[in-house]
């Protein structure tokens, strides 16, 4: 995006004129005048039936952290109401954390709304994220990095696929927020100031402080255009050289890591990610030093991010470190996710337990003995509580989770995210519906 902006109007039919089959949206709107404005530009849009294959609902998630959160999803209630819009209110429910009050917030809130679609019947979940919010965005992830080709400069993706299962789109990223509240002003629909949102407690607030006293500054597209292309080149090179072994080890053949540039540090970032169980890469100073190592002739190990890069004659296997792998239980029936890398679903009538140092026939061969006994430290052994005895294959399925993309999957790196679950033996991710 540039500095021209599009009215919530345009930006809006522009989304809807995008889907391509029909579609039950799901407006994440919590009062405030985005999320409102989003509402009202959709409900204009669609009420002469332009968009027949398209129909709205929205949902309020009730925080419960202010005292009067309640009575304004009340009103919000009402509003959709008036508008014939069906609407549901679900509440974060429990105790609230001392720290990271934002993080959990913002993860309770996903998955309240994607609750919520499942029971409207909703395909698409949408917010009203806009031009400020991206500015701000990209701010303060520039002030805490000094890396002004960093991927996260990209700012916030048009759509994230959350969970695996719905996409959540952000129609309004090119609006300013002076011209929805133009639009809701023009159709005479009020909204809620948020406290929260002028409490210099919060990053977010400061920056946005600071952009009232400057000004909001151009939004440059070629950050997003270069990450995806980025993401697209990571993709095709883990496509033609990698392959993981047994589920747990990732292997890229001396070819993928002849030229080690841009793609093969992003490809290098997903890989040790998805293989140490975390949602993020390694940092920048890591990454510089994974690099460096690879640029060496082959030989030696390294640790990144909860993994062991081994560089050899046969190319660079990633693993898993042997440190912090804790057992879990898992009841009968349910699922648990180990390690953070294996969802493990319990079919049987017993309590099973995970533990490391698993095997695999497919380890042999394949890795040199010393990788071979570590690996088996990071794979999961499942057994039943009573006996300890290995279980059956029919009492637990177990399947690779891949970290960085499995709960939020920016557009981004769809491609990227694709090849890494064809490489482990995942589905491939739900496409965008537009």
């Amino acid at each position: 995006m540039s500095n021209a902006s599009l009215s919530p109007e345009n930006a809006t039919l522009q989304f809807l004129r995008s889907l391509r089959h029909p579609t039950r949206l799901l407006v994440a709107i919590s009062g405030g005048s985005d999320s409102t404005g989003l509402l009202i530009a959709l409900h204009q849009a669609l009420r002469d039936n332009s968009f027949p294959h398209v129909t709205l609902t929205a949902a309020t998630i009730d925080h419960a952290l202010r005292g009067n959160s309640a009575a304004e999803a009340e009103d919000v209630a009402r509003l959709c109401a008036r508008l014939g819009i069906p609407h549901r209110i679900r509440r974060w429910h429990g105790e609230k954390p001392a720290t990271g009050i934002s993080a959990a917030a913002r993860n309770a809130r996903y998955r309240l709304l994607a609750d919520a679609a499942v029971e409207l019947g909703a395909t698409l979940i949408l917010t009203a994220h806009t031009a400020e919010d991206q500015a701000e965005t990209i701010a303060m992830r520039a002030a805490r990095s000094d890396d002004h080709g960093a991927a996260g400069l990209a700012g916030m993706a048009d759509a994230v696929l959350y969970d695996r299962r719905i996409w959540i789109a952000r129609p309004l990223l090119a609006c300013r927020r002076a011209d929805i509240r133009r639009l809701l002003s023009d159709s005479g629909t009020g909204w809620i100031d948020d406290p929260s949102n002028t409490d210099t407690r919060y990053e977010r607030v400061r920056t946005r402080q600071t952009f009232a006293g400057t000004g909001l500054p151009a939004l440059d597209p070629q950050p997003a255009a270069r990450r995806l292309a980025l993401s697209a080149r990571a993709a095709d090179r883990l496509r033609s050289h990698a392959k993981a072994i047994a589920g747990a080890v990732l292997q890229i053949a001396p070819a993928g890591l002849a030229e080690p540039d841009d793609d093969l540090r992003h490809a290098l970032g997903a890989a040790i990610a998805t293989v140490g169980g975390r949602v993020h890469g390694p940092g920048r100073d890591s990454m510089d030093r994974v690099m460096a190592f690879l640029r060496r002739p082959p030989g030696g190990q390294l640790t990144s991010g909860r993994t062991v890069l081994a560089h050899g004659r046969d190319g660079l296997f990633v693993l898993r470190e042997n440190r912090g792998i804790l057992p879990l239980a898992i009841a009968p029936g349910e699922v648990g996710l180990w390690d953070d890398r294996f969802d493990i679903a319990n079919l049987s009538d017993q309590l099973l337990t995970v533990e490391g140092d698993g095997d695999s026939p497919k380890l042999v061969g394949h890795l040199p003995p010393g990788l071979a006994r570590l690996a088996r430290k990071g794979l999961p052994r499942v057994s039943r509580g009573d006996d300890g005895q290995p279980v059956a294959p029919h009492e637990a399925r177990i399947s690779a989770r891949i970290a960085p993309y499995d709960l939020f999957l920016p557009r981004f790196d769809l491609q990227l995210a694709d090849a890494m679950a064809t490489i482990f033996g995942r589905d491939g991710y739900l496409p965008p519906p537009f």
